[in-house]
């Protein structure tokens, strides 16, 4: 059966894997850059708490980027799911699990940058950097508990 991954014809199947392929690539150089112009050259002259942010959404891109992407790129080229049945049943959820967080920082994102801009005196005040990325933490924990309840 020549439809097995649901597209019957092949220039849609060509379309689809060349539409992923640059996604793939262009997530995988964009977050990757971003990551270490962050991390490693400190390039970002923002608020340190929106760096952290910025880091975290490409990480969860990334993540998505490889489980999400990569196996349909596969699947298309070999015309059939290639990943095995628990992985089909598996990746909703943790597409899910990892794409809520993401909408979720950007949402935090603009809050705080109007709540710094709003109140710029208390927003200098120096929190260490790990104090950041727990508050994060426990943010995606809620969203992924709030989005998977509701």
């Amino acid at each position: 059966d020549k439809a097995s991954f649901g597209l019957h014809n092949d220039a849609a199947r060509y379309s689809w894997t060349v539409y992923f392929i640059f996604i793939l690539i262009s997530s995988l150089i964009g977050d990757t850059t971003i990551l270490i112009a962050a991390i490693k050259y400190k390039a970002f002259k923002l608020h340190e708490f929106i760096i952290v942010i910025i880091e975290h959404m490409a990480v969860c891109d990334l993540i998505v980027s490889v489980t999400f992407v990569l196996p349909r790129i596969a699947s298309l080229i070999a015309d059939k799911w290639v990943m095995s049945d628990s992985w089909c049943y598996i990746n909703p959820y943790a597409f899910t699990i990892l794409m809520q967080p993401v909408c979720s920082l950007f949402l935090v994102m603009t809050s705080s940058k109007l709540i710094i801009l709003k109140f710029p005196g208390q927003s200098r005040t120096l929190t260490p950097r790990k104090a950041h990325y727990v508050c994060i933490h426990c943010m995606d924990v809620f969203f992924d508990f709030t989005s998977n309840v509701l």
